[in-house]
C-alpha cells in the first residue's frame, strides 16, 4: 500500500472515530447531531432534508451521494460516480456545479455533504462520514 492510500485510510478511520465520538456525546436528539465534513464544515441531519428537494432531479448528484454513502467512510473515484450516473463527463461536472450553487442558495455558504480531494494523479476522490451516510440512506429510503 502506498503512502497516499495509507494516509487516506488513516483519515477515513479518524473520521469514523470522530463520528463515533459525536454519537456518544449526543444528547439523544438526532436533529441536533452534528457531523463535521472534512473541508466542508458542520452538517446536521436537517440540512440533508432541506437540500434534498433541490437536488433530487440531479442524477449526477444522487449518484455521488448514493455511492459515497454506500462506501462510507472509504473514498470513491469520480469515474465510479460518473459510471453510476450514466452521465457524460460534462453533465456530471455540471451536476456537481449545480450542487455547489444549490447548497450556497439554501445554506448561504459553499458546502457539500461529502468531502473531496484531488490526488496527485489528478483523480478526484469523494467520501462521506459514516453518520452522514446513515442519514442519507434513511432519507433516500423514505423518498
Amino acid at each position: 500500500m502506498n503512502k497516499q492510500n495509507l494516509l487516506r485510510r488513516i483519515d477515513a478511520i479518524d473520521q469514523l472515530l470522530q463520528d463515533m465520538r459525536t454519537e456518544v456525546l449526543a444528547d439523544g436528539s438526532a436533529e441536533e447531531e452534528i457531523v463535521q465534513v472534512t473541508g466542508q464544515g458542520a452538517w446536521r441531519r436537517q440540512m440533508i432534508a432541506e437540500l434534498y428537494p433541490h437536488i433530487e432531479h440531479l442524477r449526477g448528484v444522487l449518484a455521488l451521494l448514493d455511492l459515497t454513502a454506500e462506501h462510507a467512510p472509504e473514498p470513491v473515484l469520480y469515474e465510479e460516480v460518473k459510471r453510476r450516473s450514466g452521465l457524460t463527463d460534462r453533465q456530471q461536472r455540471n451536476d456537481h456545479a449545480a450542487l455547489t450553487r444549490t447548497a450556497t442558495a439554501v445554506f448561504g455558504r459553499r458546502t457539500w455533504p461529502v468531502a473531496w480531494q484531488q490526488a496527485s494523479d489528478g483523480a478526484m476522490r469523494y467520501w462521506m462520514p459514516v453518520r452522514m451516510a446513515a442519514w442519507w440512506r434513511e432519507l433516500r429510503k423514505g423518498s
